[in-house]
């Protein structure tokens, strides 16, 4: 695998850990969402070709945080909260990887278009 794989491995691996820290402790729904976006936004850019995976590992780490730490969460109708937590968090991520996949797309456009002028 090429070095930047390597690297948006990493960060994703240190994004799940810290999510898991802060999603374990807190229930600040708006920084969790922030930080979500931000981040698979990131690793969307870096490795697109993944940006499915990243939305995946990143989205899940704070619903599977709260399982372990008991956190209840209310329901909507008759679906499980947990469940709903995750569909958004997940659909979060798709939503910041899908985006940092298409802003590296028009970057490189860009950049090739300006290479090929001068």
């Amino acid at each position: 695998m090429k070095r930047l794989t390597w690297i948006a491995y990493l960060l994703c691996l240190t994004a799940m850990v810290m999510l898991f820290r802060f999603g374990s402790r807190s229930d600040d729904a708006g920084i969790v969402a922030f930080l979500i976006v931000l981040v698979t936004f990131a690793l969307g850019s870096l490795s697109p070709r993944r940006a499915w995976q990243w939305a995946l590992l990143v989205g899940l780490s704070v619903p599977f945080a709260y399982l372990l730490s008991g956190f209840q969460v209310a329901p909507v109708g008759e679906i499980p909260g947990l469940v709903v937590l995750t569909a958004f968090l997940v659909g979060l991520g798709l939503a910041g990887s899908y985006s940092g996949t298409l802003v590296r797309r028009y970057a490189q456009a860009a950049f090739k278009a300006r290479t090929a002028r001068a």
